[in-house]
């Protein structure tokens, strides 16, 4: 028995592989995008202005006529 086996006590385990496969760097690349979108969403949401003129009862209404 060898005494530095890659075999030795965990099998395949202790072979050397990268931990970032392309699955993986799909994920994060698609989880960036996502967190983009939501970032841009939340600062559109936050740029809304309310109107600075309501509708006031005292004058008269604004009438639209179809042709």
């Amino acid at each position: 028995m060898e005494a530095f086996s890659p075999y030795d006590i965990f099998g395949l385990a202790v072979q050397p592989s990268g931990f970032f496969t392309p699955a993986i760097w799909t994920g994060i690349l698609l989880m960036g995008v996502v967190v983009v979108m939501l970032v841009f969403a939340i600062d559109m949401t936050y740029s809304i202005q309310t109107m600075d003129r309501f509708d006031n009862p005292k004058k008269k209404n604004l009438e639209i006529r179809a042709l």
